[in-house]
C-alpha cells in the first residue's frame, strides 16, 4: 500500500493523487489499534499535503499512547500546519512540561524550539496566541539557518542522525558539535526519536543527511521502520521553507541510508 501510494502521489496528477490517498487509506484498515501504522499513515498524509486528514488519525494515536511525548508533539505540529496555533502551542507545551520516560531524550527541548517558532509565526500573522500559562523564561524564538529533525515510527528503536557539511565534517552522536557550530541533540537510543541538528549560520555549499539504523528491542516489528525527515531552512523566520520526506528502511542492524541532500546558497 505504501509503495502504491508513493507511486501515485509522486506523479502530481490530481486524479492519481486521489488514487494515492485511497491506497494510503488501506493502512488504517489494517490495524486501528497499531499506533505505528497510524503514525506512518499520518506522516504520509502530511507529506502529501493532506494535514486535515491526518489530524483525526493523530488524535487517535494520542488516545492509544498518551504517555508517549511523540504522540502529543506530532499532533501539535499538525495543528500548527493546519492553522490552529493556539491548540498547537497548548499541545507542544504539554511535551515541554511532561515527565516522560528517559528513552525520549531531549524531546522537551526540541518541542520548546517548535513551540516558540509557532508563537512567533502567529505573532507575525497578526493572530497572537495566549501564552499566559507558559513560563515567560521559556518564551524566546531561536531562528537558525538550517534545522534537520529525524524521527521514526517504531518504539524502542535506535536510529542515528548523521549530517555532513560542506567542510566534509560529519556531525552525529559521537561528534555532536561541528567546526562551524552545527549541533545535534542527545542520542535517542529508544522510543521514536526525534534527533535534531541545528546550525545558526550555515556555510554555503552542499549538506548531506544520512540515517543509521542501529537496532531495536522489539519482538514484533513491521516489515520496515518508517523514517520521517523534516528539513527547514530559515527556521523561525518569515523566510522559513520546509521539506518533509518519509522513507522506509528494512530494520536490519547497521543499515545506513541517505535520507536527503540540500544546498545552502550564499546570501547576497
Amino acid at each position: 500500500f505504501l509503495d502504491a501510494a508513493d507511486f501515485f502521489l509522486a506523479n502530481g496528477d490530481r486524479e492519481l493523487h486521489a488514487q494515492g490517498l485511497r491506497a494510503l487509506s488501506n493502512l488504517a484498515e489494517l490495524d486501528l489499534q497499531n499506533r505505528q501504522v497510524l503514525r506512518l499513515l499520518a506522516y504520509r498524509l502530511q507529506q502529501a499535503g493532506e494535514t486535515q486528514a491526518a489530524l483525526p488519525i493523530l488524535e487517535r494515536v494520542v488516545e492509544l499512547a498518551p504517555n508517549e511525548p511523540q504522540s502529543h508533539r506530532d499532533l501539535g505540529l499538525a495543528l500548527a500546519d493546519s492553522g490552529q496555533p493556539q491548540q498547537a502551542v497548548d499541545r507542544l507545551y504539554k511535551v515541554v512540561t511532561g515527565g516522560w520516560d528517559a528513552r525520549f531524550a531531549d524531546i522537551e527541548l526540541i518541542a520548546l524550539t517548535e513551540l516558540n517558532a509557532v508563537v512567533d509565526r502567529a505573532r507575525r500573522d497578526g493572530k497572537p496566541v495566549d501564552t499566559g500559562a507558559i513560563d515567560p523564561r521559556l518564551l524566546r524564538n531561536l531562528p537558525v539557518d538550517v534545522r534537520v529533525v529525524l524521527a521514526w515510527d517504531a518504539d524502542n528503536t535506535d536510529v542515528d542522525l548523521h549530517v555532513f557539511d560542506p567542510n566534509g565534517e560529519e556531525v552525529f552522536y559521537g561528534h555532536n558539535l561541528s567546526y562551524q557550530g552545527g549541533a545535534i541533540t542527545r542520542d535517542a537510543t529508544g522510543g521514536y526519536g526525534p534527533e535534531e541538528f541545528a546550525l545558526k549560520v550555515a556555510k554555503p555549499g552542499k549538506y548531506r543527511i544520512e540515517a543509521n539504523f542501529f537496532g531495536h528491542r522489539q519482538q514484533v516489528l513491521t516489515t520496515g521502520t518508517g523514517l520521517m525527515l523534516w528539513l527547514a531552512s530559515g527556521y523561525g523566520t518569515p523566510a522559513q521553507q520546509d521539506r518533509r520526506t518519509t522513507i522506509r528502511v528494512k530494520s536490519e542492524r547497521g543499515e545506513r541510508v541517505a535520507v536527503g541532500e540540500f544546498e545552502v546558497v550564499a546570501k547576497p
